[in-house]
């Protein structure tokens, strides 16, 4: 049974029931709220409602000055919003965090839950390597959310900013929403998604200065991390990947459809986006701005790109620019299928210019693999002896056969 029939058989939430007390009116006329009469024959429904304030962190013993440790605080809040559905309240100010906020489920969560942040930022002081915010299901949990504006501000000597986590292939963490959370300086990665934590979406999201990647999907002990989008998302000044899409089982293999839309991925240490595996068929990179990648080489280098990726890539209307950094592609990997670039171009000024190396691709691979770019600018380099056929169709730009024709298309035979 895959993953889907599992949890169609076994994720029904029992929910609860409200119900309201009708009564006929009698043969003579009831007066209304507003004094008038009921007419006879009509129904009149009474309700009783109870005026319920939404929670906020400091009904669960937040401080919100700083200096005292609020990590408990936010350990009870998430654990009474799941068991509840309740969107807890996080207003403006700054919150210590000594120890990591953690949630493991006890019960199925099928209700929207999470925290509604007002302004609010998180400032870690653990120096030990754990994580800042770490939250596993053990159960079948949906719909957590963290909405409005939070600030996740690492030590440095912390672990990941936000790790949600579901081992296996029995439990399932999905339909999670990011929407306007800032993670900067975690000591490791910004955010991860790790195992089976599927389905999810991520908005106006910004991940950056962490000392390893920005934000990563990994497969990781059976579990299958899928279904991700990110929209209008920022991955910038990371030491090592903006973005990674990988495998925490296998040398290969990983997450492959982490579909992109918009965004800006500037000035990390390694690539911009990482993709172990490659974007599945029906996934893409678009509309995505790259600048400076790969800051841990010199311009010109042939191991740097914006994008690296393995099997196949799919990349539309996305710009890459280059002056000091050692992105000199737009896109290098290692493909064994079809990799599409459409309407992507890669520019340089700078040092990067100044080598002369800039280039769209770099064409690897098998026999079995093809890149096609269309209309497309910034031409492309064949490492020597691949296998990997290549057709430009109405691009401008070098190539190993000369220059690529805007009104034409050049293929490699």
């Amino acid at each position: 049974m895959d993953r889907r029939h599992l949890i169609a058989a076994g994720a029904a939430l029992p929910f609860g029931l409200s119900t309201v007390a009708a009564a006929r009116a009698g043969a003579a006329s009831a007066p209304d709220q507003a004094g008038g009469a009921v007419a006879e024959g009509n129904v009149q429904v009474a309700q009783t409602a109870t005026a319920k304030a939404t929670p906020t962190i400091y009904d669960y013993g937040a401080i919100g000055d700083g200096v005292t440790d609020d990590s408990a605080a936010f350990s009870k809040a998430l654990a009474a919003a799941a068991t509840k559905g309740l969107m807890v309240i996080v207003p403006a100010g700054t919150y210590a965090i000594a120890k990591t906020i953690s949630f493991v489920s006890t019960q199925d969560a099928g209700r929207p839950w999470g925290l509604q942040a007002q302004g609010a930022t998180l400032v870690s002081t653990i120096t030990n390597g754990t994580d800042i915010m770490s939250l596993q299901a053990v159960n079948t949990v949906r719909y957590f959310r963290i909405l409005g504006a939070m600030k996740i501000l690492g030590s440095g000597k912390d672990g990941n900013g936000l790790r949600i986590i579901a081992y296996g292939s029995s439990y399932f963490f999905y339909n999670v929403t990011l929407d306007g959370l800032c993670i900067e300086g975690a000591g490791l990665n910004g955010l991860l998604f790790e195992g089976n934590v599927f389905e999810s979406l991520l908005v106006g999201c910004f991940f950056q200065d962490c000392k390893q990647n920005g934000a990563v999907f990994a497969q990781s002990k059976g579990g299958v991390c899928s279904a991700i989008t990110v929209v209008g998302c920022f991955f910038a000044q990371n030491t090592k990947c903006g973005m990674m899409a990988t495998n925490f089982d296998s040398t290969y293999g990983g997450t492959t459809d982490v579909r992109i839309f918009g965004g800006y991925c500037r000035d990390n240490g390694s690539y911009g986006f990482y993709y172990n595996n490659g974007t599945s068929s029906g996934a893409a990179i678009e509309q995505v701005g790259f600048e400076n990648n790969c800051r841990s080489l010199s311009p010109g280098d042939p191991n740097g790109a914006h994008v690296y990726g393995l099997v196949q890539m799919r990349l539309r209307n996305c710009t890459g620019y280059n002056e000091g950094g050692g992105a000199t592609y737009m896109v290098r990997g290692w493909f064994s299928n079809l990799t599409v670039l459409d309407n992507c171009d890669q520019s340089s000024g700078g040092a990067m210019a100044t080598t002369g190396k800039s280039r769209l691709a770099q064409v690897n691979g098998n026999a079995a693999g093809h890149v096609l770019m269309r209309q497309s600018g910034g031409g492309f380099d064949m490492v020597s002896g691949a296998g990997c056929t290549w057709a430009a169709e109405n691009c401008y730009g070098t190539s190993p056969v000369g220059t690529l024709n805007l009104k034409a298309t050049v293929t490699s035979g």
